[in-house]
């Protein structure tokens, strides 16, 4: 379902009562709490050159979080415990950032690509030495 409205959304520019139905109905107070994080810009793009990789980011309650949309992955506790426990079907960075995209309505910026490593580090696993 949020694949479509993203898709109606690109393609109209227009964000419907009957599409906020569709979402509030296939994913309940997440809903609206990833339209709030929309609408208070807290989605970002980070682009990086000369690569071309692209990184986003989302502002949640807690913190920051990667989200890799490609997999439909995030870095938050949520997506950890509910959504790969097949308890939840997305957190609500994820949808957060699939509208944020679908819509034009999110921060971009350039970084350079001896940039990325420090940039990302924060969402690596500890790795323990020897």
């Amino acid at each position: 379902m949020l694949k479509q409205v993203c898709q109606d959304l690109h393609r109209t520019g227009t964000f419907t009562e009957e599409m906020k139905g569709v979402l509030d109905k296939t994913f309940q107070k997440r809903s609206q709490q990833a339209l709030d994080l929309v609408t208070s810009g807290k989605v970002g793009r980070f682009n990086f050159s000369p690569s071309g990789r692209a990184v986003w980011v989302v502002s949640g309650r807690k913190g920051e979080y990667q989200v890799l949309p490609e997999s439909m992955f995030c870095t938050c506790d949520d997506y950890y415990f509910r959504v790969m426990g097949h308890k939840k079907q997305l957190c609500y960075h994820l949808i957060a950032q699939q509208l944020a995209e679908a819509m034009g309505r999110h921060r971009t910026n350039s970084l350079r690509d001896a940039d990325y490593a420090g940039f990302t580090s924060k969402w690596k696993p500890f790795a323990a030495s020897g």
